[in-house]
């Protein structure tokens, strides 16, 4: 319905109320048309003439007001004002609760990204931690005003207070997970280490023993190299002390006076894969199986350690 239709339809019924006063027609027409419009009853004379005004326009216009039309005011929104609300459409509920759950989205996925970052940075933190206290301990040599080394200090007992602090949990975790102590099984005080001395001292011996009754010692050595020379007396006395066979080779033909008996290498070494003197072999005549047991220069006992790694297959923490 156009502005011109309403304007006319609204000045024919404030025509027809104010014919209907003047004629004293009561209640016959009038309670039709008040029923609809009761809110407007009050200024009808007064906005007749403002609407006249405007019907004019319509009439001119050659503007006629159908039955549809009234259906157009049926369907005129309420009215907005002091005693009115403005009720929120469903529209409007949606739109609100899209902003909503996108803010949550949104504060969700910063949460999730600083979590993420907490875990994944820890070693920028400290890099940039340790940087900061280096730049504050700079500063506080190079210009010392007591701002400057009260900055460097507060920083410093920082890290004290966050190292003692990692002292601390790191000696409740070993108490709470032993099995990741490793001075429990390996103890690091002096009482304890000629215990342990003694213990692996005793199984030595028995590795020795037990290699002694089925091998035997080939020593591959240079007579003309200091080193192998440092090096004989040692194993010559160890293969005496053990009671375990020696056959000494030497592979440049110079023997060596403190063993008796030394042989002459023709092939063994080479035969075997040794390229690397000095070199202790084990070896077992009966099995003809052979056992690398040391190259390059070894102490007593070093030699006497390496028998227990060797009869372990390097298992024991020795």
């Amino acid at each position: 319905m156009s502005n011109a239709s309403k304007n006319s339809f609204f000045c024919f019924f404030y025509f027809f109320n104010f014919l209907a006063g003047m004629a004293g027609i009561r209640r016959a027409w009038r309670v039709l048309f008040f029923s609809f419009f009761s809110y407007f009853s009050f200024f009808s004379y007064f906005l007749f003439f403002l609407f006249f005004l405007s019907a004019s326009t319509s009439v001119l216009a050659g503007e006629v007001v159908t039955l549809g039309d009234f259906k157009e005011v049926a369907d005129i929104k309420k009215a907005v004002g002091w005693h009115w609300y403005n009720e929120i459409y469903p529209e409007d509920n949606k739109h609100e609760e899209n902003e909503e759950n996108e803010a949550m989205d949104k504060k969700y996925e910063k949460n999730e990204k600083n979590e993420k970052n907490k875990k994944e940075s820890a070693v920028i933190q400290m890099s940039l931690l340790r940087q900061a206290v280096r730049e504050a301990k700079a500063r506080a040599i190079l210009y010392p005003t007591e701002e400057n080394m009260r900055s460097y200090l507060i920083m410093q007992n920082f890290v004290m207070g966050q190292a003692s602090m990692f002292t601390q949990v790191w000696k409740k975790t070993l108490l709470d997970y032993p099995e990741l102590d490793y001075g429990v099984l390996h103890p690091t005080q002096n009482n304890a280490q000629h215990v342990l001395y003694a213990e692996v001292s005793k199984r030595e011996i028995e590795a020795i023993k037990a290699f002694s009754k089925k091998y035997g010692l080939l020593f591959f050595y240079r007579g003309g190299n200091p080193l192998d020379q440092e090096l004989a007396p040692t194993i010559e006395s160890f293969s005496k002390d053990n009671n375990i066979s020696l056959i000494p080779v030497s592979v440049d033909g110079k023997n060596l006076a403190v063993f008796t008996t030394s042989h002459i290498d023709s092939g063994q070494a080479e035969k075997l894969g040794i390229k690397y003197f000095p070199a202790l072999v084990l070896v077992d005549p009966k099995n003809q199986k052979v056992q690398p047991l040391n190259y390059g220069f070894i102490s007593d006992s070093d030699l006497r350690r390496r028998f227990l790694q060797v009869a372990t297959n390097f298992q024991e923490g020795v």
